[in-house]
């Protein structure tokens, strides 16, 4: 599956279309209480997927990008790496890009409840090879099944790139403990475009 530049993410063209055909439809009878409430969908989801172009705050070789749109919930300096937990609103763009110039692969996908919780949540382990080693993204989708789309056609991938869209969720982003991370707890970051630290 190919990435996607077009304004709006094409896992969004099918709620809508179908927004707009329920729109045109109590247009046609006359609903109008349940048209406005299409209109308020409509509009929902085509925030929800918007599909924005990101410059990149730093481009440097040993800089590491932001891999989603979220806030910094938690940042952790473990035995085996940085952990830094991030929180993925419905209303931020969805997105998933490319923390850094390399390879990127789906290591392991385990089934569970869509809460977004790391003990009796679904969980998908996205495994990075590149700039600062290993590194590794697990997200943990809420609200429904088709929740995240990955774009691995290919398995390098330029810094930036789009490889991915997550609708809503939680995910924790490891990175090794050579790395100087420049972000805090409670900051907002942007896939493709905020820096979140560098490989020393």
């Amino acid at each position: 599956m190919g990435t996607t530049t077009q304004i709006i993410a094409k896992e969004g063209w099918k709620p809508i279309i179908i927004a707009l055909v329920i729109l045109f439809f109590c247009w046609l009878v006359g609903w109008k209480f349940i048209g406005f409430l299409a209109f308020l969908a409509l509009i929902c989801f085509v925030y929800f997927y918007y599909n924005p172009e990101r410059i990149p705050q730093d481009l440097s070789e040993n800089s590491i990008l932001a891999p989603i749109d979220g806030k910094i919930v938690n940042i952790e300096n473990q035995h085996d790496g940085i952990y830094l937990e991030i929180k993925k609103p419905i209303c931020f763009c969805g997105m998933i890009r490319m923390p850094f110039e390399g390879e990127a692969k789906e290591k392991l996908r385990i089934q569970g409840l869509y809460n977004g919780k790391e003990a009796t949540g679904e969980k998908i382990i996205l495994d990075f090879k590149g700039v600062c080693g290993d590194s590794s993204l697990v997200l943990y989708p809420k609200i429904c099944l088709r929740n995240v789309y990955l774009y691995f056609f290919d398995s390098k991938f330029r810094i930036g790139q789009r490889i991915g869209f997550f609708l809503n969720g939680r995910a924790k982003f490891k990175l090794p403990a050579n790395v100087e991370i420049k972000v805090s707890i409670d900051d907002r970051i942007y896939a493709g475009s905020s820096v979140i630290g560098y490989v020393r």
